[in-house]
């Protein structure tokens, strides 16, 4: 988990989520970095409900604009005449160069959603065959604080928002919702299970939790 370090002639310690979604922490001088590292490790459901909280910035859609996709991320380029996809590492939306803002970022969701829905009905496939569970349906929705989700009956929902991560994000997320279907909560047993196929779930999910501010 990366943050900024301030150390001074303080007796405690203090983590604070700033506006952007960095971790602010000051420490007295010689208190160890290890602690550190574990007493953000105990406060990690807190910080990622600290961040979900967070305003996101203003968004500009336009010639140009940089969004992140699958991890990386790519300069819009409007073209009326382009299919909308990723080609010589930029991002082409089937648009003017001088539609509305509001234009290129419903264009922009609709990709979004279009790489969903060819995405993560593969991922679903694999990992529940892995677990050895299945699902009953899969929606593809708006959250913006939710990135997936599973009801009691199997039905799977993901944010299409989601696309924005890294597929070893993703693929975090897609186990964890198949987890729920062996235990429906989130108990030593349920993050064992998670374990069993990411060992590093962890840094999965504290990498994940970067691409939430870079999504609209």
């Amino acid at each position: 988990m990366e943050y900024t370090l301030t150390r001074s002639r303080r007796k405690t310690v203090t983590v604070r989520v700033l506006p952007g979604g960095e971790l602010e922490v000051k420490a007295p001088l010689r208190f160890p970095k290890a602690e550190i590292d574990r007493l953000l490790e105990k406060k990690a459901a807190w910080i990622e409900k600290a961040r979900a909280k967070m305003p996101a910035p203003p968004q500009v859609f336009a010639q140009g604009t940089r969004l992140p996709f699958l991890g990386t991320e790519y300069p819009l380029r409007l073209r009326e005449t382009e299919p909308a996809g990723i080609r010589d590492g930029k991002l082409f939306l089937p648009l003017s160069p001088l539609a509305s803002g509001e234009e290129v970022k419903a264009a922009a969701e609709a990709f979004y959603r279009q790489a969903a829905k060819e995405l993560l009905p593969r991922k679903l496939q694999k990992y529940a065959a892995l677990l050895g569970v299945s699902w009953e349906g899969l929606r593809i929705t708006g959250a913006k604080t939710r990135w997936g989700s599973c009801s009691s009956k199997g039905s799977v929902n993901f944010s299409w928002r989601l696309m924005a991560a890294p597929e070893s994000c993703i693929d975090y997320v897609v186990v964890h919702e198949l987890c729920h279907r062996l235990h429906f909560d989130h108990s030593p047993a349920f993050h064992a299970a998670v374990a069993a196929v990411f060992p590093d779930w962890k840094r999965r999910r504290d990498n994940l939790n970067q691409f939430r501010q870079l999504c609209w």
